[in-house]
């Protein structure tokens, strides 16, 4: 390691210059723990299952994954792409593919090589992928949004008068209401929901818009339809809650078939919650309609009434730059602007 004295207004400055050494490109088990909740826990799972299988697609075919060459990753994707999912049994969708590229850049990150590998070569085939399905037939498969007259029909399924029933409808108004998604749901605690005269408000203390974790109020109107009091069905369940000596922790719980209390319920259970809701009430669909839906609905229903883009983007903590949220306004843009729509 060499030093050069740097004079600067009269002070010294000791400027050290050296190669950096195998320790400089280490992290303790400290930041690496931080780092990786750095990554929503769903998607660190999901990233952590493609890096598996990378590594053993490296062993097999003799090539070395870390740091791994534009060729291996672009071999490694194509091998995807030939490949079918143990989990469908169907070959692996584009959408998969960009997971599984994601996964392997943020490996190399986190191993101190960022910006590796070089991934053009893999988007590529990617993009081949997407052509190729096409022209297969293949669409993309969405989550059905739930409109306020599919909401309705859901609503209609939760029993008011026990506490999953009201459970149900309070994650139905919540999910609608807040554009929300299900792990938002999920960890939402009773402490962050206030109900006054006019509005639902919930306070989300992060999100994937809020990387910062600097929070913000939700509100949603009472009044989601002239026969809706969104006020009404949330603040039921929170005195049934508190009926029960439930008055702090999570909002969303688990409750067996005598109404005994337990845990939060996870993300998964949320979306298990209204897949069921949609079977009972035998929506065309049913399999479609899931948390997910909750939150297209309300930017479908909003798009519909002409709410500007922005205004939705902000309420459902979308980035200004998504083009997720276009996906639900663009129809209703389409429909209403149909150049052979007769005004008269």
């Amino acid at each position: 390691m060499s030093k050069e004295v740097v004079q600067v207004e009269d002070a010294e400055i000791v400027d050290y210059v050296a190669s950096p050494g195998e320790r400089d490109h280490q992290v303790s088990d400290e930041t690496a723990a931080d780092l990786k909740r750095a990554t929503a826990a769903n998607t660190d799972r999901a990233y952590a299952r493609w890096w598996r299988m990378a590594l053993d697609w490296c062993e097999h075919e003799q090539r070395t994954p870390l740091p791994m060459t534009a060729q291996t990753l672009a071999e490694f994707i194509g091998h995807l792409k030939r490949s079918d999912s143990p989990k469908t049994g169907k070959p692996y969708s584009p959408a998969s593919l960009d997971q599984a590229l994601s996964a392997i850049r943020t490996a190399h990150f986190r191993a101190g090589f960022e910006g590796q590998p070089y991934s053009r070569a893999a988007r590529d085939i990617i993009k081949v992928h997407r052509q190729d399905r096409a022209k297969d037939g293949w669409r993309p498969r969405r989550a059905k949004p739930v409109t306020v007259d599919v909401l309705r029909l859901l609503l209609a399924q939760c029993d008011k008068d026990s506490l999953t029933g009201l459970r149900n409808a309070a994650i139905l108004i919540l999910g609608y209401g807040l554009m929300g998604r299900r792990s938002e749901l999920a960890a939402c605690t009773i402490d962050q929901v206030a109900v006054n005269d006019d509005w639902v408000t919930v306070f989300i203390p992060m999100s994937k818009t809020d990387t910062n974790a600097q929070g913000e109020d939700v509100d949603i109107p009472r009044s989601i339809a002239p026969d809706i009091d969104a006020g009404a069905i949330v603040q039921a369940y929170l005195d049934a809650l508190a009926e029960h000596g439930v008055a702090e922790g999570p909002l969303l719980r688990r409750i067996d078939v005598w109404g005994n209390i337990g845990s939060d319920l996870t993300a998964a259970s949320v979306n298990d919650i209204v897949k069921a809701l949609a079977v009972a009430a035998n929506l065309t669909d049913a399999q479609r309609t899931t948390a997910h839906g909750l939150r297209a609905g309300g930017p479908t229903d909003a798009a519909e009434r002409g709410v500007p883009v922005p205004f939705i983007a902000e309420h459902g903590r979308w980035s200004k730059n998504s083009t997720q949220v276009l996906t639900y306004v663009r129809p209703a843009d389409k429909r209403r602007n149909n150049p052979l729509l007769r005004k008269d």
